[in-house]
């Protein structure tokens, strides 16, 4: 069964080479290899281009501006395999990611969607102070309840990404992968947790990127309705600072913790307020949107003239 690699790239020109020699070095390399660069301005496409012609493997590129969904939906429309495994530019694959996080896709076809962890890159010493209050991931301990993976390390069948009706184009910018999985969920298909694929994400270089980051983030969640009571504790704390003063760190790092808080919330509102909404033929069902696509997969009804995401 072949397997395809697809990626969306935007202005990554300082990684792009290290990042590409990770997708090169995979002990089992992937029968094609789909990139999606979504507008980048830095040299990243044409540094892309140059790498990819010494590539062995099949390489296809495209270039357009589009958000991370577009970017994705349209990598799997061009490859032909009936395995996708994603990442990003921007994370790099341990040797051994490729196998692992299709290998359960192979050995079982009950399963439909793998994912891995993705620890932070020792590259930033600014992950050394953020590991204070977000502790590194173990890529040894099983996520306890659903799995959702991210899609900088994922995998998953042809036929469960279109019963989902792909990634969810109208978001703005993020949170596309996480309702991409809740649909996922939600419509029946099975998750594998691998925790020997590994992929390590660069993540923030220092406090105002991952301000940034954190908005959008809450912006992307708004759009999308999901994880309303983390965002709704972010914002208690925004407007009631004292309540910093509850948590384990106390005095510690105060304007750190407020500002950390402050930039999830302010996204969040943001996001309720001027974020777009779903297209017609998009329902929410037991607080998840669902595509057309994945309410006929669920069986659920789907309302006259609803058009396909």
């Amino acid at each position: 069964m072949k397997r395809a690699l697809i990626a969306t790239v935007f202005n990554e020109a300082d990684n792009i080479t290290r990042w590409w020699n990770c997708l090169l070095a995979q002990t089992v390399a992937p029968d094609e290899i789909v990139i999606v660069d979504g507008g980048s301005t830095d040299g990243t496409w044409e540094k892309l281009q140059e790498l990819a012609g010494a590539a062995k493997t099949s390489v296809r590129l495209d270039r357009r501006r589009c958000n991370i969904a577009e970017g994705r939906n349209l990598a799997i429309q061009l490859a032909s395999a009936d395995i996708i495994a994603s990442t990003d530019a921007g994370s790099f694959p341990a040797p051994d990611w490729f196998a692992e996080i299709t290998r359960p896709l192979l050995d079982d076809p009950t399963v439909d969607v793998t994912g891995g962890p993705c620890p932070r890159s020792a590259a930033y010493d600014f992950r050394r102070y953020l590991e204070q209050f977000e502790p590194p991931v173990d890529p040894n301990v099983i996520p306890k309840g659903e799995i959702h993976p991210s899609s900088r390390n994922t995998a998953f069948r042809r036929s469960a990404w279109a019963d989902a009706g792909g990634y969810p184009e109208w978001l703005t910018l993020t949170a596309e992968d996480a309702l991409f999985t809740a649909g996922l969920h939600k419509i029946g298909k099975k998750f594998h947790y691998t925790p020997k694929a590994v992929v390590e994400w660069l993540g923030a270089p220092d406090a105002p990127s991952y301000f940034k980051m954190l908005h959008r983030y809450g912006f992307g969640s708004a759009e999308a309705r999901l994880h309303a009571e983390y965002f709704l504790q972010r914002l208690a704390i925004t407007v009631f600072p004292f309540l910093l003063l509850f948590s384990r760190w106390r005095f510690s790092h105060l304007a750190f913790r407020y500002r950390k808080n402050f930039s999830s919330a302010a996204g969040w509102l943001a996001g309720m307020v001027t974020g777009h909404r779903p297209p017609p033929g998009w329902k929410r069902i037991d607080g998840i949107f669902l595509s057309p696509e994945a309410q006929r997969a669920a069986g659920a009804p789907v309302a006259p003239g609803a058009n396909p995401v």
